[in-house]
Formats: C-alpha cells, structure tokens, sequence
C-alpha cells in the first residue's frame, strides 16, 4: 500500500494506479498465506502416513530384530529380515526426498533422523547399510546426507 501511495505521488498518476498496487498487494498476500497452508496440509498427510507406516511395519520388527542379535550370539538375519532392511531404507529415503522438498519442517526431519542413525548403527543392521551404500542414487542421497553419523558407512 506504501509503495502504491508513493507512486501515486511521485507520478502524478491517476487513481488507478494505487488501485493496482494495493489489489496487487493483497492478492500476493493471499497466494503467500494459500501456499503456507497447502504446505501445512502436505506435511500434515506426510507425517500421519509415515508415522503410520512406520508403527505398522517397522518399529516392532527392528525392535525385535536389534534386541535377538544382541541377545544371541549366532543370530543370523533371514532374507525376510533383510529385506525388510532394504524396505526400511526406502522408507528413510522418501522421507529424506520430502525433506529435500522443504516438505518436512527442520524439527521433525533431526527427530526422524536421530531414530534412523539409532537402527542403522546397530550392527545386525549397519551390515546391510554397508552392502546397499554402493547403490546410493537409489536412496536420493539419503547416505550422504547422514553418512558422518553412520558407522563403517564413510
């Protein structure tokens, strides 16, 4: 509105001008606030379905698998163990693209991140880290991103 006085006066313009300039104003401010609150909804849905996905298919089996491997000295992983591995890296990833989206808020994305560096640390775990890392593309450079907080990764 500042601007639109100014050069009302500075041009000597008709009234028009003011006129533009402050339906200018406003309609930036209400795409600005549209966007702010698409934005909010995005993540709102993203968190619910990660959060999700994640009690439903991970949290339980990881649990149980870091607790056998550190309770039983011959424990070997089964290939539906490792599989779900690999899974749960996909699972990190999408929600490591999103962050790069700007998508997830900078709070949420360090307290996911610490949860993923605690699984990918633990041994049992960390063996098929180190085997996936050489496909790093198919990870949106989820690796590079938190390599220096994952052990025998670098």
């Amino acid at each position: 509105m500042i601007i639109g006085i100014v050069l009302f006066y500075l041009t000597k313009e008709k009234v028009e001008v003011l006129g533009a300039v402050i339906a200018t104003g406003i309609s930036l401010s209400l795409g600005i606030r549209q966007y702010r609150t698409e934005n909010d909804k995005i993540f709102k849905e993203l968190f619910i379905e990660f959060n999700e996905k994640y009690d439903l298919k991970f949290n339980d089996i990881l649990d149980e698998i870091v607790d056998k491997s550190e309770n039983e000295k011959d424990y070997k992983l089964s290939s539906e163990n490792k599989k779900l591995i690999v899974d749960y890296l996909n699972f990190c990833s999408e929600e490591y693209l999103w962050k790069t989206k700007d998508r997830i808020p900078k709070k949420v994305w360090d307290s996911w991140e610490n949860g993923m560096v605690y699984y990918l640390n633990k041994s049992i775990i960390n063996q098929v880290i180190v085997n996936e890392k050489g496909q790093k593309d198919s990870y949106y450079g989820l690796f590079e991103k938190i390599e220096y907080r994952i052990e025998n990764l670098c």
